[in-house]
């Protein structure tokens, strides 16, 4: 039986009109009201141990909150200093690729020029080299009447030995064209 107001009005001394009290119902009710004292007292003092313990844990869960609190912080800062150091480097790799991407283009683009320029020089000696050998041609033909100057070679076949040559030379490179 719990010691709470229900408890209390229950209880009835009889009060003997002589003014006097049942002492053995006495006794009994003041022995119930201390054993109910003392068990409310051990459940109090088991109450209060369980009450630390629960502020003990939820110390511990505080702290291990601004521990982890803490940890994500440091994890997040370094996470984030990893990603700006990856991403410089990534930039100065890719700088340092577009660098290396034009200077390659750049030489690969003077080595055809030069390379074109070669051919054309080449083009232009065995284009004169074949118009020599054609006016060569034409002077064995008629080696007889024009001696070595080649002036019995008819006209009209040594304009058009030139005019072919010119036209080779005109495909060679379109600004030689006199």
């Amino acid at each position: 039986m719990a010691l709470d107001k229900e408890y209390f009005d229950a209880i009835h001394i009889d009060v003997v009109k002589k003014k006097y009290y049942n002492a053995n119902k006495v006794e009994a009710v003041f022995a119930d009201i201390r054993q109910q004292a003392a068990e409310l007292l051990e459940e109090n003092a088991r109450l209060r141990q369980e009450l630390s313990a629960v502020n003990a844990r939820k110390e511990d869960l505080g702290d291990a909150a601004v521990s982890a609190q803490a940890i994500y912080q440091r994890i997040l800062q370094s996470a984030n200093a990893r990603a700006a150091a990856i991403l410089r480097d990534a930039r100065q790799e890719s700088e340092q690729l577009r660098q290396t991407a034009e200077d390659q283009r750049e030489f690969a683009l003077r080595r055809v020029e030069e390379c074109l320029s070669r051919v054309r020089e080449l083009q232009k000696e065995a284009i004169e080299s074949v118009n020599a050998e054609w006016q060569r041609f034409l002077i064995d033909l008629y080696p007889e009447e024009g001696g070595p100057s080649g002036d019995a070679v008819p006209a009209d076949l040594r304009d058009k030995v030139g005019a072919i040559a010119q036209e080779l030379r005109a495909i060679n490179d379109p600004e030689d064209i006199p």
